[in-house]
């Protein structure tokens, strides 16, 4: 989540960006021990500045890309320190700044959801039926 802060007038707007799982971005399966030591480092939730993102994922893809290479494996372009930033810190991005009004109708209850030809509650349709599942060895 990307957030703009422009609460003080002092500093102006400040780029706040929220990541909910952050230190699983960084994991790699075969990854060092010192490698792993510094990902469990990471909070498990980013919420900072657009700078201090920039040098954690730097530090972060240097490190991985340091692992990998002793480790004599391909470093996946996903694991790249451009690939990392492009995630979070993308130049254009849509912003909104309200939420749409949320209208339940007249009768006060949420509108049912119109289904397809696919998708058909069969539940609803033959409530004397009952599902079991069989596992097959």
């Amino acid at each position: 989540m990307d957030v703009i802060d422009n609460s003080s007038s002092k500093r102006g707007e400040v780029r706040v960006i929220i990541e909910l799982n952050f230190r699983a971005e960084f994991e790699m399966a075969k990854a060092s021990e010192e490698y792993n030591q510094l990902v469990h480092r990471l909070p498990e939730v980013f919420v900072g500045k657009v700078e201090r993102l920039n040098s954690v994922v730097k530090i972060l893809c240097l490190a991985a890309k340091k692992c990998m290479k002793e480790k004599k494996m391909h470093l996946g372009p996903w694991r790249k320190q451009s690939y990392m930033q492009a995630k979070w810190l993308r130049t254009t991005c849509e912003r909104s700044t309200s939420m749409p009004p949320f209208s339940m109708g007249a009768s006060g209850r949420l509108p049912r959801p119109k289904a397809s030809m696919l998708t058909v509650d069969l539940k609803e349709m033959l409530p004397d039926v009952h599902c079991t599942a069989v596992a097959v060895v």
